[in-house]
C-alpha cells in the first residue's frame, strides 16, 4: 500500500492575505515540517516533566499525595535526572518548605533539574510567600520550554 502525502499550496500574500489552493494528493513519503523534525523519539534525549497537581490520579486524595511524592522519589533515583520539571496550579504547592515533595525537589535542583514555577499559579496558592526551591516564570515562557523540549512526560 501507498503512503499518500497530503500537501497545501500557498500562494504569496496580496494585500495582506494569503491564497490557500486545494491539497493535493501525491505517492511517497510523508515530509514532517521544520518545526516538527527537530523532535526525536530517542530516548537518550532530555526529559522534561510537567505537572499540574499537587497529587496523581484522581482518587483518594492522600493516595494522590503518595503516589505524586513517589514518582518524584523514583525520578530523584533515575541515573539521568529531567532535564526539566514545569509546576503549574496547585503543583506549585510542592514548592513551599512543609510539602512532602520539598527535599526532593532540592535534590532534584541540584542535580541540573530545572524547576520551573508558574507565576500565576505561585500567585494564586501561595500569595506573598517566598519560592524556596525553582524559578518563577510566566506561563508563556513555560509554553516556550514545552514547544521546545525533546519529551515531555505529563503524568496525571
Amino acid at each position: 500500500m501507498k503512503k499518500k502525502n497530503l500537501e497545501a499550496k500557498f500562494g504569496q500574500p496580496e494585500n495582506g492575505q494569503a491564497t490557500v489552493t486545494q491539497p493535493t494528493v501525491t505517492a511517497g513519503p510523508i515530509k514532517l515540517p521544520k518545526s516538527l523534525q527537530i523532535f526525536s523519539d530517542n530516548p537518550a534525549e532530555p526529559v522534561t516533566i510537567v505537572l499540574g497537581s499537587d497529587r496523581l490520579g484522581d482518587g483518594d486524595p492522600a493516595l494522590g499525595l503518595d503516589l505524586l511524592k513517589s514518582f518524584l522519589m523514583a525520578l530523584d533515583e533515575q541515573p539521568k535526572p529531567p532535564e526539566a520539571l514545569i509546576l503549574y496550579n496547585s503543583a506549585v504547592l510542592l514548592t513551599q518548605q512543609d510539602s512532602p515533595a520539598f527535599k526532593i525537589l532540592q535534590d532534584l535542583q541540584k542535580k541540573r533539574t530545572e524547576i520551573l514555577v508558574c507565576s500565576m499559579s505561585l500567585q494564586h496558592y501561595c500569595p506573598n510567600e517566598p519560592l524556596h526551591v525553582g524559578e518563577i516564570r510566566t506561563m508563556a515562557m513555560l509554553v516556550e520550554r514545552m514547544m521546545t523540549a525533546h519529551h515531555i512526560l505529563w503524568p496525571k
